[in-house]
């Protein structure tokens, strides 16, 4: 029965259950006769002493055996006290008494009567307990003891009356407990079968199996929402994966074919008697091209390795303004070709903390970016500034005349593999932007998009300390 997680609940349940009544049972039911019967003998006291006025009362001719008013008084006590009363004489006769079994002596008057206080005495026989109850009384000078003898049946009938609702009580609170703990037990295991199985059916048939979400505020319910986040995450990387495989496949069949058509017909200019050497050099270009293409997909693979690996960039002071010259003359050229006119916007310097070789890669990629995607015979204009403001940032912002990308698309264009809608049959593998993005991260920076009428990626990097400049 106590097999599997929902019966080791079970049974833990009803451990604590159990262990919790028995102490409380031990802490409630032990003292409890021992406490009642204190108490019981200390009612019987209290209500002597108040009654001790009554025996001043009497005449001095009234403290003799057989005296009529003393018989009187004695039943009264025993009224009051609810309990047999003997008056004794300070040499220890019985003055008068309500019911006296012979033999019987009382000690506790005599010293009652020696110390000048009340005495108490518990007598047990088998499983009768008596109290004894003594307490010296004065009258006109003659001093007497009263003596008050009470059965204590009336506690141990009251602690048996409660040890038998305690019983019953534990007896309902186990069976409730063992069917909640069978009801919460069979829940928690049913949901994790479901986990289970959920997880057996995603290493059979991948991440497209559909997780169900669990609504329930709990540890269990975390970790569903965490497999499912975990689910969805792993649905879209093979999702990506399978699209790079589809692009990369169809990228790379393009320029190997490209290269071997060329080569083919390069030979073939090679092989004839008087070869044609401007077709030669057209040849060669092309192929040089498409060599170059397949650098850039082998380039960035390599830096996602490198990213993935998790090698350390450096981080030094970097002038950003000198540094976005310096890729901005790299690519003057590509620009001209293609009408672009670059714009530097900025000030001479602008310090931050980066790696000077990661800082370049990211505005390499923006400016790639920008002359494959941007309109033709149009100004990419790139500003450089610094923030002092609070912690202080220092940024580079590379922006182009087109359209600004859709608030739906901003965060997806980041992801690995992903293209935006606006880059059409433009050659490329959607990775730029993804690296650019992890770099940043890795020097406390952050690689944006921002808002506005064209599209414009901004990145912002810490501002190198003033004590540096």
């Amino acid at each position: 029965m106590f097999r599997g997680l929902r019966g080791r609940l079970v049974a833990a349940l009803l451990l604590t259950s159990t262990v919790t009544l028995a102490v409380a049972a031990f802490l409630l039911l032990s003292p409890l006769e021992s406490r009642l019967r204190r108490d019981e003998i200390e009612g019987i006291s209290a209500q002597l002493r108040a009654d001790r006025p009554l025996l001043t009362k009497l005449a001095t001719r009234d403290l003799q055996p057989r005296s009529p008013a003393l018989r009187r008084m004695t039943k009264t006590l025993k009224i009051s006290a609810d309990a047999e009363i003997v008056i004794l004489a300070s040499g220890g006769g019985v003055l008068a008494a309500t019911d006296l079994d012979r033999g019987e002596t009382f000690p506790e008057a005599q010293a009652a009567l020696r110390d000048h206080r009340t005495v108490r005495r518990v007598l047990v026989a088998g499983s009768v307990t008596v109290a004894h109850v003594a307490i010296p009384v004065t009258v006109h000078r003659t001093r007497v003891a009263v003596v008050a003898v009470r059965r204590l049946d009336d506690a141990s009938a009251a602690v048996a009356v409660v040890r038998r609702a305690f019983l019953g009580a534990a007896a309902i609170s186990l069976v409730i407990a063992l069917a909640l703990g069978l009801l919460l037990a069979s829940r928690l295991a049913q949901r994790l079968r479901a986990l289970r199985d959920t997880a057996l059916r995603v290493a059979e048939l991948g991440p497209v199996v559909e997780m169900g979400a669990d609504a329930s505020r709990d540890e269990v319910g975390d970790l569903t929402r965490a497999l499912v986040t975990m689910q969805d995450r792993l649905r879209r990387q093979e999702q990506a994966r399978l699209s790079f495989v589809a692009t990369a496949s169809h990228e790379l069949r393009t320029p190997l074919s490209s290269l071997r058509v060329m080569l083919d017909l390069l030979r073939d200019d090679l092989d004839r008697a008087l070869p044609d050497l401007d077709d030669a050099r057209q040849q060669v270009a092309r192929a040089d091209q498409q060599a170059e293409r397949l650098a850039g997909l082998a380039g960035d693979l390599l830096d996602l390795s490198r990213l993935d690996a998790g090698i350390p960039i450096r981080s030094e002071r970097v002038d950003l303004a000198e540094l976005v010259r310096a890729v901005v003359a790299e690519f003057e050229l590509r620009a001209r070709e293609t009408g672009h006119e670059l714009v530097l916007d900025g000030p001479a310097s602008a310090w931050a903390r980066a790696d000077p070789g990661a800082v370049a890669q990211i505005v390499r990629i923006l400016l790639d970016n920008a002359v494959r995607h941007g309109p033709r015979d149009a100004a990419i204009v790139l500003s450089v500034g610094r923030d002092d403001a609070d912690r202080g940032c220092a940024w580079v912002a590379v922006g182009d005349a087109g359209p600004p990308i859709a608030a739906s698309e901003h965060a997806r264009i980041f992801e690995r593999f992903e293209r935006g809608p606006a880059t059409g049959d433009a050659p490329g593998f959607g990775l730029g932007l993804a690296i650019g993005r992890e770099l940043a991260g890795r020097m406390d920076g952050e690689l944006e998009l921002e808002d506005g009428d064209h599209a414009s990626f901004r990145l912002t990097l810490p501002l190198a300390p003033i004590a540096d400049d």
